[in-house]
Protein backbone atom coordinates (compact mmCIF):
# COMPACT_ATOMS: atom_id res chain seq x y z
CA UNK A 1 0.00 0.00 0.00
CA UNK A 2 1.40 3.38 -0.99
CA UNK A 3 2.05 5.94 1.76
CA UNK A 4 -0.69 8.53 2.07
CA UNK A 5 1.74 11.37 1.33
CA UNK A 6 2.76 9.74 -1.95
CA UNK A 7 -0.88 9.40 -3.03
CA UNK A 8 -1.47 13.04 -2.19
CA UNK A 9 1.57 14.07 -4.20
CA UNK A 10 0.40 12.03 -7.18
CA UNK A 11 -3.00 13.72 -7.07
CA UNK A 12 -1.28 17.11 -7.12
CA UNK A 13 0.87 16.05 -10.05
CA UNK A 14 -2.08 14.77 -12.07
CA UNK A 15 -4.19 17.86 -11.36
CA UNK A 16 -1.32 20.23 -12.17
CA UNK A 17 -0.58 18.34 -15.37
CA UNK A 18 -4.20 18.43 -16.51
CA UNK A 19 -4.79 22.10 -15.69
CA UNK A 20 -1.51 23.21 -17.28
CA UNK A 21 -2.23 21.11 -20.36
CA UNK A 22 -5.66 22.73 -20.69
CA UNK A 23 -4.06 26.18 -20.40
CA UNK A 24 -1.56 25.25 -23.13
CA UNK A 25 -4.33 23.98 -25.41
CA UNK A 26 -6.27 27.18 -24.73
CA UNK A 27 -3.25 29.25 -25.80
CA UNK A 28 -2.91 27.25 -29.03
CA UNK A 29 -6.62 27.67 -29.74
CA UNK A 30 -6.33 31.43 -29.18
CA UNK A 31 -3.44 31.63 -31.62
CA UNK A 32 -5.45 29.78 -34.24
CA UNK A 33 -8.48 32.01 -33.68
CA UNK A 34 -6.48 35.23 -33.31
CA UNK A 35 -7.70 38.05 -35.54
CA UNK A 36 -4.70 40.17 -36.48
CA UNK A 37 -4.95 42.54 -39.42
CA UNK A 38 -3.59 46.01 -40.01
CA UNK A 39 -1.85 46.36 -43.35
CA UNK A 40 0.96 48.90 -43.85
CA UNK A 41 -0.11 49.11 -47.50
CA UNK A 42 -3.80 49.88 -46.86
CA UNK A 43 -5.46 53.16 -46.04
CA UNK A 44 -7.17 53.79 -42.69
CA UNK A 45 -10.52 53.46 -44.44
CA UNK A 46 -9.56 50.09 -45.95
CA UNK A 47 -8.29 48.78 -42.60
CA UNK A 48 -11.48 49.78 -40.80
CA UNK A 49 -13.64 48.41 -43.61
CA UNK A 50 -11.89 45.07 -43.23
CA UNK A 51 -12.30 45.12 -39.45
CA UNK A 52 -15.97 46.07 -39.70
CA UNK A 53 -16.61 43.18 -42.08
CA UNK A 54 -15.09 40.68 -39.66
CA UNK A 55 -16.67 41.63 -36.34
CA UNK A 56 -17.54 38.00 -35.58
CA UNK A 57 -13.93 36.92 -36.07
CA UNK A 58 -12.80 39.72 -33.77
CA UNK A 59 -15.35 38.69 -31.15
CA UNK A 60 -14.26 35.04 -31.21
CA UNK A 61 -10.61 36.08 -30.93
CA UNK A 62 -11.31 38.37 -27.96
CA UNK A 63 -13.19 35.73 -25.97
CA UNK A 64 -10.64 33.03 -26.73
CA UNK A 65 -7.86 35.21 -25.26
CA UNK A 66 -9.97 35.99 -22.19
CA UNK A 67 -10.46 32.24 -21.64
CA UNK A 68 -6.71 31.71 -22.06
CA UNK A 69 -6.07 34.38 -19.45
CA UNK A 70 -8.40 32.66 -16.99
CA UNK A 71 -6.94 29.20 -17.66
CA UNK A 72 -3.40 30.52 -17.18
CA UNK A 73 -4.37 32.17 -13.92
CA UNK A 74 -6.08 29.00 -12.64
CA UNK A 75 -2.89 26.99 -13.32
CA UNK A 76 -0.75 29.18 -11.04
CA UNK A 77 -1.85 27.88 -7.58
CA UNK A 78 -1.62 24.25 -8.78
CA UNK A 79 1.93 24.87 -10.02
CA UNK A 80 2.96 26.58 -6.77
CA UNK A 81 1.42 23.86 -4.62
CA UNK A 82 3.20 21.12 -6.57
CA UNK A 83 6.68 22.61 -6.23
CA UNK A 84 6.49 24.48 -2.93
CA UNK A 85 8.73 21.90 -1.19
CA UNK A 86 10.88 20.91 -4.16
CA UNK A 87 12.15 24.30 -5.32
CA UNK A 88 13.41 27.18 -3.21
CA UNK A 89 12.60 30.37 -5.14
CA UNK A 90 12.11 29.32 -8.76
CA UNK A 91 8.48 28.29 -8.37
CA UNK A 92 7.53 31.76 -7.10
CA UNK A 93 9.40 33.44 -9.95
CA UNK A 94 7.66 31.19 -12.46
CA UNK A 95 4.34 31.87 -10.77
CA UNK A 96 4.88 35.61 -11.25
CA UNK A 97 5.74 35.02 -14.92
CA UNK A 98 2.52 33.06 -15.39
CA UNK A 99 0.67 35.90 -13.69
CA UNK A 100 2.28 38.32 -16.15
CA UNK A 101 1.19 36.14 -19.08
CA UNK A 102 -2.34 35.95 -17.70
CA UNK A 103 -2.40 39.73 -17.19
CA UNK A 104 -1.18 40.38 -20.73
CA UNK A 105 -3.86 38.16 -22.24
CA UNK A 106 -6.48 39.72 -19.96
CA UNK A 107 -5.55 43.25 -21.06
CA UNK A 108 -5.62 42.09 -24.66
CA UNK A 109 -9.12 40.70 -24.20
CA UNK A 110 -10.42 43.78 -22.39
CA UNK A 111 -8.94 46.11 -25.02
CA UNK A 112 -10.48 43.91 -27.70
CA UNK A 113 -13.88 44.14 -26.03
CA UNK A 114 -13.63 47.93 -26.02
CA UNK A 115 -12.65 47.94 -29.68
CA UNK A 116 -15.49 45.57 -30.53
CA UNK A 117 -18.03 47.76 -28.71
CA UNK A 118 -16.89 51.00 -30.36
CA UNK A 119 -16.54 49.46 -33.79
CA UNK A 120 -20.01 47.92 -33.60
CA UNK A 121 -21.52 51.33 -32.74
CA UNK A 122 -19.72 52.99 -35.63
CA UNK A 123 -20.75 50.29 -38.09
CA UNK A 124 -24.39 50.73 -37.04
CA UNK A 125 -24.20 54.49 -37.56
CA UNK A 126 -22.24 54.17 -40.79
CA UNK A 127 -18.47 53.86 -40.85
CA UNK A 128 -18.25 56.41 -43.67
CA UNK A 129 -19.63 59.03 -41.27
CA UNK A 130 -16.84 58.57 -38.71
CA UNK A 131 -14.24 61.34 -38.57
CA UNK A 132 -10.52 60.70 -39.03
CA UNK A 133 -9.73 60.96 -35.30
CA UNK A 134 -12.31 58.28 -34.47
CA UNK A 135 -10.83 56.02 -37.12
CA UNK A 136 -7.33 56.57 -35.78
CA UNK A 137 -8.50 55.82 -32.24
CA UNK A 138 -10.01 52.51 -33.38
CA UNK A 139 -6.82 51.45 -35.13
CA UNK A 140 -4.82 52.51 -32.08
CA UNK A 141 -6.97 50.22 -29.90
CA UNK A 142 -6.39 47.37 -32.32
CA UNK A 143 -2.62 47.92 -32.16
CA UNK A 144 -2.82 48.08 -28.35
CA UNK A 145 -4.65 44.76 -28.39
CA UNK A 146 -1.83 43.15 -30.37
CA UNK A 147 0.78 44.84 -28.15
CA UNK A 148 -0.72 43.15 -25.08
CA UNK A 149 -0.60 39.84 -26.93
CA UNK A 150 3.15 40.30 -27.34
CA UNK A 151 3.46 41.19 -23.65
CA UNK A 152 1.59 38.05 -22.56
CA UNK A 153 3.46 35.83 -25.01
CA UNK A 154 6.81 37.26 -23.87
CA UNK A 155 5.98 36.44 -20.25
CA UNK A 156 5.05 32.95 -21.44
CA UNK A 157 8.39 32.63 -23.24
CA UNK A 158 10.24 33.67 -20.08
CA UNK A 159 8.19 31.17 -18.07
CA UNK A 160 9.26 28.48 -20.55
CA UNK A 161 12.91 29.16 -19.68
CA UNK A 162 12.08 29.13 -15.96
CA UNK A 163 10.23 25.85 -16.31
CA UNK A 164 13.20 24.36 -18.14
CA UNK A 165 15.45 25.36 -15.21
CA UNK A 166 13.49 22.87 -13.09
CA UNK A 167 15.77 20.19 -14.56
CA UNK A 168 18.64 21.44 -12.36
CA UNK A 169 16.64 20.70 -9.19
CA UNK A 170 14.54 17.72 -10.25
CA UNK A 171 16.54 15.15 -12.20
CA UNK A 172 13.43 13.29 -13.41
CA UNK A 173 12.25 16.36 -15.28
CA UNK A 174 12.25 15.39 -18.99
CA UNK A 175 15.48 16.46 -20.73
CA UNK A 176 13.90 16.89 -24.18
CA UNK A 177 11.36 19.29 -22.70
CA UNK A 178 14.18 21.31 -21.10
CA UNK A 179 16.05 21.62 -24.41
CA UNK A 180 12.92 22.72 -26.28
CA UNK A 181 12.01 25.30 -23.64
CA UNK A 182 15.54 26.74 -23.43
CA UNK A 183 15.69 27.21 -27.21
CA UNK A 184 12.08 28.19 -27.95
CA UNK A 185 11.50 30.62 -25.06
CA UNK A 186 14.16 33.24 -25.92
CA UNK A 187 13.52 32.76 -29.66
CA UNK A 188 9.84 33.58 -29.29
CA UNK A 189 10.58 36.63 -27.15
CA UNK A 190 13.03 37.97 -29.72
CA UNK A 191 10.72 37.53 -32.70
CA UNK A 192 7.75 38.83 -30.70
CA UNK A 193 9.26 42.30 -30.89
CA UNK A 194 11.38 42.18 -34.03
CA UNK A 195 9.32 40.20 -36.54
CA UNK A 196 6.09 38.78 -35.06
CA UNK A 197 4.98 37.35 -38.42
CA UNK A 198 8.19 35.35 -38.99
CA UNK A 199 7.83 31.60 -39.34
CA UNK A 200 10.59 31.07 -36.76
CA UNK A 201 8.34 32.70 -34.16
CA UNK A 202 5.61 30.22 -35.04
CA UNK A 203 8.12 27.37 -34.71
CA UNK A 204 9.24 28.74 -31.32
CA UNK A 205 5.65 28.86 -30.06
CA UNK A 206 5.18 25.28 -31.20
CA UNK A 207 8.39 24.30 -29.40
CA UNK A 208 7.17 25.87 -26.16
CA UNK A 209 3.81 24.15 -26.37
CA UNK A 210 5.46 20.77 -27.09
CA UNK A 211 7.89 21.27 -24.21
CA UNK A 212 5.10 22.16 -21.77
CA UNK A 213 2.98 19.27 -23.04
CA UNK A 214 5.82 16.79 -22.46
CA UNK A 215 6.15 18.11 -18.91
CA UNK A 216 2.38 17.75 -18.34
CA UNK A 217 2.19 14.24 -19.76
CA UNK A 218 5.11 13.17 -17.56
CA UNK A 219 3.33 14.65 -14.54
CA UNK A 220 0.09 12.86 -15.34
CA UNK A 221 1.56 9.46 -16.20
CA UNK A 222 4.60 9.02 -13.95
CA UNK A 223 5.07 12.16 -11.91
CA UNK A 224 8.40 13.76 -11.03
Amino acid sequence: MQPQSHKKQRRREVLTGLITLLAAFSYVASLLLDFNFVSPYATIQEDLAYLSNHLQNQKISVWSWLITSIMTFVAIPFYLLLFHKRLKVLQYLNGLLLLGASGGFLMMGLTGLGLLHDLTDIVQKGIELADEQTKLDLLSMFRDEQFYRRIGSSFLGTFAVGLGLTKFWIKRYPLFSTILLFISGPTMIYFNWHDPDHIIRTAAMAGIMIGISIFCVKLINKGL
